[in-house]
């Protein structure tokens, strides 16, 4: 891994942290807000209306669950360590049901996420790519680790 990508790594995990604090803050991010008008969009589809009405009934739990999560995969990018493919592949999964349940009331959603997706997509290929347990090693001691 070239210090590059550690750099990208590390600044997409700061921005999920930040991301996931935000949620508990309503001038930043009112998720049960979301929540309700994603309910309203998705009402008259299939299963996902049923869905979001659920989500809709529960937001400090939602909050709660998203904020968590994307605390603890932007901490797991920061450190760099063993569970940064998990993590990245959650990520994945995590934008993945952000914008099936929120497209139909926030479309700009699809921008946003499309880059967190692009970038998660990369690291996890670049990942995939490492010898196990050397990328880490080498990116941290400064070394130029392209492979």
């Amino acid at each position: 891994m070239t210090k590059p990508i550690l750099i990208l790594q590390r600044v997409v995990g700061v921005l999920y942290v930040i991301a996931g604090v935000g949620k508990f803050f309503p001038e930043v991010e009112s998720v049960e807000q979301r929540l309700n008008d994603a309910a309203d969009a998705n009402h008259d589809i299939a299963v996902l209306g049923d869905f979001t009405d659920w989500l809709a009934e529960s937001p400090t739990a939602v909050t709660v669950f998203v904020a968590a999560a994307m605390v603890v995969s932007g901490l797991v990018l920061i450190r760099n360590r063993e569970l940064v493919l998990a993590a990245l592949y959650g990520q994945l999964l995590m934008l993945v049901l952000f914008v099936i349940i929120l497209v139909g009331s926030v479309p700009e959603i699809l921008l946003l996420d499309a880059a967190f997706f692009a970038a998660a997509v990369l690291l996890i290929v670049v990942h995939r790519r490492a010898p196990a347990g050397s990328s880490r090693h080498r990116a941290e001691a400064g070394a130029d680790t392209e492979t």
